[in-house]
């Protein structure tokens, strides 16, 4: 393992939770920066497995920073600070399928 990139531990991280998944299924994940080591080449195919996978077996909380990870996503939660006497967090919530046309890869559905 020591060999291995961050992005390929990364990889073999999510290939071993998602095989312990298909044997005891949990409900939901939350997976948080999970695409920080990984090229857009592999955030891709994990999106889109995530993407594929939540349709029927389970739902996923993912925290990501990285468009190529969050284009893929059906709705986007934003949190940020609103500055005032005291530091507040807002949430601001978008539901993308109401926006079918806005897929910036047209060839992936």
């Amino acid at each position: 393992m020591d060999n291995l990139s961050g992005g390929e531990k990364t990889v073999a991280a999510l290939a071993l939770l998602f095989a312990i998944h298909s044997y005891k299924p949990a409900p939901f994940f939350v997976l948080d920066e999970i695409d920080a080591a990984l090229d857009n080449t592999n955030i891709g195919k994990v999106a889109n497995y995530i993407k594929e996978q939540s349709t029927c077996n389970f739902q996923a909380i993912v925290i990501s920073l990285k468009e190529e990870f969050y284009t893929k996503a059906e709705s986007l939660i934003g949190v940020y600070p609103e500055q005032g006497d005291c530091v507040i967090s807002k949430v601001l919530t978008f539901d993308l399928t109401k926006y079918p046309d806005a897929n910036p890869n047209p060839n992936e559905q």
